[in-house]
């Protein structure tokens, strides 16, 4: 009687500090998931539906959060590769104007290209999305002009061209994702790892769209299949993704985007108590939703 007693009392007394506001040894971290449906239906994800293990221990969801309405604030940088062919890019200019001119007057567009090893910023972000749109020109097409895409995403996200505060930060990079740094002859890429590791730091999420680049380096399926599993590996990471259609250049990127612009629209805000735990931790999400496709990065950054 006295065990159930104590046991009794603990709860309470657990109840009544959780009352009375947060835990003062509670370390708050969010990140941005993704929610698809499995099936033809609305997507929705509630609180009490969503289970996080961060280093392999259950961390509580203190809050969760759609961003949608006034919570939906996003920046895009959209980061072109100067090294694609120009007959690769330029046959989905439309759709790629059309795409930048459909997103909500929430989300903030900027525009700029990969250039040894860093980034040229074209446009500024803006909500006027006409105008971040007739910033896009073809590319150089000049072979190894942009050295490494990973370089250019680390310089990017260190340098994030805005101090406004948002909710989310994405980047959409067109590339062939070849590192000539490091060439296409070993998986594991030590730049990748680091432009991951950067992205996770700074809270940007990276999405990326397989062009092929100019010259004949990084042209034959080994090295395509290599490069493309780098894009994926960011994507992954970073809680973005990857597209692209098989070995060559799509013939069209309107399904890539009209994808993106789906997972934009349905994402959350996920705060995580993440106590005891500090710099990047790996982390698994789960739901017994049925009909719901939760994801998100592979990995968090605990300050």
């Amino acid at each position: 009687m006295r065990i159930g007693q104590c046991l009794l009392a603990a709860i309470l007394a657990a109840s009544l500090l959780s009352a009375a506001g947060p835990n003062p040894r509670t370390t708050p971290t969010d990140m941005v998931v993704t929610v698809q449906p499995a099936k033809r239906s609305t997507p929705a994800l509630e609180p009490g539906e969503l289970a996080v293990l961060a280093n392999n221990s259950a961390a509580p969801v203190l809050q969760l959060r759609r961003l949608s309405g006034d919570s939906a604030g996003m920046q895009l940088f959209v980061l072109l590769d100067d090294s694609t062919r120009s007959a690769s890019l330029a046959l989905h200019f439309y759709e790629l104007r059309s795409f930048l001119n459909s997103l909500p007057s929430t989300t903030e567009v900027a525009v700029g290209y990969m250039r040894n090893g860093g980034f040229a910023l074209s446009q500024a972000f803006t909500a006027d999305h006409a105008k971040a749109s007739a910033a896009l020109r073809l590319p150089e097409a000049v072979p190894g002009a942009n050295g490494s895409p990973y370089f250019a995403l680390s310089e990017l996200v260190k340098h994030w061209p805005s101090k406004e505060t948002t909710g989310r930060r994405a980047v959409l990079m067109l590339t062939d994702g070849v590192d000539r740094y490091y060439g296409p002859a070993i998986e594991d890429d030590p730049y990748v790892d680091t432009a991951c590791q950067d992205a996770l730091k700074h809270g940007v999420m990276v999405y990326s769209i397989y062009v092929r680049g100019a010259g004949l380096y990084g042209r034959g399926s080994w090295s395509t299949n290599i490069a493309q599993s780098r894009l994926i590996q960011v994507g992954e990471e970073t809680g973005g993704y990857a597209y692209f259609e098989d070995l060559a250049d799509p013939v069209t990127i309107a399904p890539f985007l009209a994808n993106l612009e789906q997972r934009f629209d349905n994402q959350y805000d996920v705060t995580i108590d993440a106590r005891d735990l500090r710099g990047l931790q790996p982390v698994k999400l789960r739901t017994e939703t049925p009909n719901l496709k939760v994801s998100g990065p592979t990995r968090i950054y605990v300050q």
